[in-house]
């Protein structure tokens, strides 16, 4: 008896022990819904909300915590950033929030913490250029759409899945969103609906973009993407044409995609394929997230969750246009002239700065030049004239120049953009006969470049249009 029964207090004390064992190892996360499911963004429907010490502010609908079991993870739902709180909370009220998917760090019970140096970082939403304010709300609707509406009830947002036949929704440990049907196929995931950031795994299809953020504060699509297409992988500036001012080329592809992997960001030439060109990235390390990140600026900059100091940083900036950062369209702005990272205007009788105590915000012309929209000059009015800018150089490739000139000289250069009623500059640029050299039509203006011709091993000359005025007088 004394034996059954001690065998029965040590079976039922293991018995206890698995139950405890079992309640730890419990996931805390949340990570998935059905149709019909509805969140408003508001604190008392998303308990799981926290304000963070800048103002911003994150209510998670779906969480997944890492295989961790703590730190960076990845949660669905509204995410406000307040660009413009300060670190103790001033500033402006955070209003706009985005319906999205964002970085977060948990603890292991899943709860979000670090509120001073973990602000979320939102990896991809479905309403950066329209953001919803208390009281809106997102749902996955019985038939199967995922909508977003204002908190007066107009649709900002839908997925479009409606009638697919979709079963449930989830956040996965890799940041991506998925709709499923019955068969857990996928029918829609925000892996194929890129904004401006791709995580780990993520990977770009040819002519699918990332649109940089319009500024620091402002969430909407810029003028700024990169794409891949069928002979490289590259980064424009909307215009017409396009402006490209970076280009990993590779051979002519017509299935080529970009894969962002664990240390490396490769163009292959279809899935499962060979690599055609690849961009070696700092590997990610255990237990964090790495992101790389298209901004406003033009750079595509690499982001990583540091535990040593509990914050994020930029590991990598991961393109290189030649020969230095003077090279980015927008460094320092329309007309702006970059030289050793200092900007400044083309000369002081025909441009003025947009704000003298910011110069990296550009110029404009103190008279602008006619232009193909331009009402007809009266009779007697002066032909515009072109100022030029001797060892200028601009970072537009000569194959998306608005139109290009071979085997010409500089007068010809000239002549063909000021017959041109499109064309806002002229890039000349010989080797070592000026007879011989090749002319590239811009249809705008943005940074211009100082440049040295022992360095990029060419002479190069920029002819802007401006309208009739005072002589030139150079600032450099």
């Amino acid at each position: 008896m004394r034996r059954r029964h001690a065998a029965a207090l040590l079976g039922a004390g293991v018995l206890a022990l698995g139950l405890v064992l079992v309640a730890r190892a419990q996931p805390y996360d949340y990570p998935t819904a059905r149709p019909s499911t509805a969140w408003a963004n508001t604190d008392a429907a998303l308990q799981h909300h926290v304000a963070y010490t800048d103002g911003s502010v994150a209510r998670a609908a779906l969480l997944r915590l890492n295989p961790a079991r703590f730190g960076p993870s990845f949660a669905f739902g509204f995410f406000c950033i307040n660009h413009r709180g300060g670190g103790g909370g001033g500033g402006a009220p955070c209003a706009g929030f985005l319906l999205g998917v964002a970085v977060v760090y948990c603890n292991s019970g899943a709860g979000i913490t670090v509120v001073t140096n973990g602000v979320p970082q939102v990896v991809w939403s479905a309403n950066r250029a329209s953001p919803v304010g208390e009281g809106a709300t997102a749902e996955l609707t019985a038939d199967g759409d995922l909508v977003l509406k204002s908190p007066r009830g107009a649709v900002v947002w839908s997925a479009g899945t409606a009638g697919r036949g979709v079963a449930g929704m989830s956040i996965n440990s890799d940041g991506n969103l998925v709709m499923v049907d019955g068969s857990n196929r996928t029918v829609w995931q925000s892996f194929d609906h890129p904004t401006d950031t791709l995580v780990v795994g993520q990977s770009l299809r040819q002519g699918a973009r990332l649109t940089a953020n319009t500024s620091f504060d402002n969430w909407s699509g810029s003028r700024i993407y990169l794409t891949v297409a069928a002979d490289g992988l590259a980064a424009y500036v909307t215009a017409k044409p396009p402006q490209r001012y970076y280009v990993l080329g590779y051979n002519k592809n017509a299935a080529a995609y970009a894969m962002y992997n664990n240390g490396s960001l490769t163009v292959l030439d279809r899935p499962g394929g060979q690599p055609l060109t690849t961009v070696q990235l700092p590997a990610v390390g255990a237990g964090t997230v790495q992101y790389m990140r298209l901004e406003y600026d033009g750079h595509l900059r690499l982001y990583e969750w540091r535990s040593n100091g509990m914050k994020w940083e930029a590991v990598a900036d991961v393109l290189h246009p030649y020969p230095d950062d003077c090279a980015y369209p927008t460094v320092c702005g329309a007309y702006g002239v970059c030289t050793d990272m200092q900007c400044s205007c083309p000369d002081a009788a025909n441009f003025r700065a947009i704000d003298f105590r910011r110069p990296n915000r550009g110029c404009v012309p103190t008279a602008p030049p006619p232009t193909c929209r331009s009402p007809p000059p009266p009779r007697r009015a002066r032909a515009p004239r072109l100022l030029s800018l001797r060892d200028m150089a601009y970072f537009n490739s000569r194959d998306t120049s608005m139109r290009t000139l071979e085997r010409v000289n500089e007068e010809a250069c000239k002549k063909a953009c000021l017959g041109d009623c499109a064309c806002m500059a002229a890039q000349f640029v010989y080797g070592f006969d000026p007879n011989d050299g090749y002319c590239y039509l811009q249809s705008e203006v943005l940074s211009l470049e100082t440049m040295r011709p022992e360095i990029f091993h060419y002479n190069s000359t920029m002819h802007i249009k401006i309208a009739q005025g005072k002589s030139p007088r150079r600032l450099f």
